[in-house]
């Protein structure tokens, strides 16, 4: 009995630990979107001597996309409905335009508005990707 309750309890636990792995990726994530799109003037590590530039955050953000896109259960595209489709590519897009196409860069940085939808649109694109 009391070996049953151990292997349960041990199961949960390495369950528990997978899924802390796509949570902290989903939390640098929206942290590097959010400074990506001027939701946060700063983020500095300061154990490291480290102030996150807009560049580093927009790689950041594909990259732990890209990472959980890949260890999702429905990576393959196909599963997808159209919407889903439309959503999970406009997420890579608009990080992308906003770090490499200035008229685009310039728009979201004049105008707060435009800015809160572009960090919906990634966030709702990383919902969508990682279901």
């Amino acid at each position: 009995m009391a070996s049953a309750r151990r292997q349960m309890s041990n199961t949960l636990g390495n369950y528990a630990h997978l899924r802390t792995v796509p949570a902290f990726i989903g939390i640098f994530f929206a942290v590097a979107s959010l400074y990506s799109f001027g939701g946060i003037s700063s983020v500095e590590l300061v154990w490291l001597e480290y102030t996150l530039t807009t560049q580093h955050a927009s790689l950041g953000s594909l990259g732990a996309y890209v990472l959980a896109f890949a260890s999702s259960d429905t990576k393959s595209f196909d599963r997808y409905e159209d919407w889903e489709k439309v959503a999970i590519t406009a997420g890579p897009a608009v990080i992308l335009g906003n770090q490499y196409v200035g008229m685009f860069a310039d728009a979201v940085a004049d105008s707060t508005a435009l800015a809160v939808i572009a960090f919906i649109a990634t966030i709702v694109s990383w919902g969508v990707a990682v279901r």
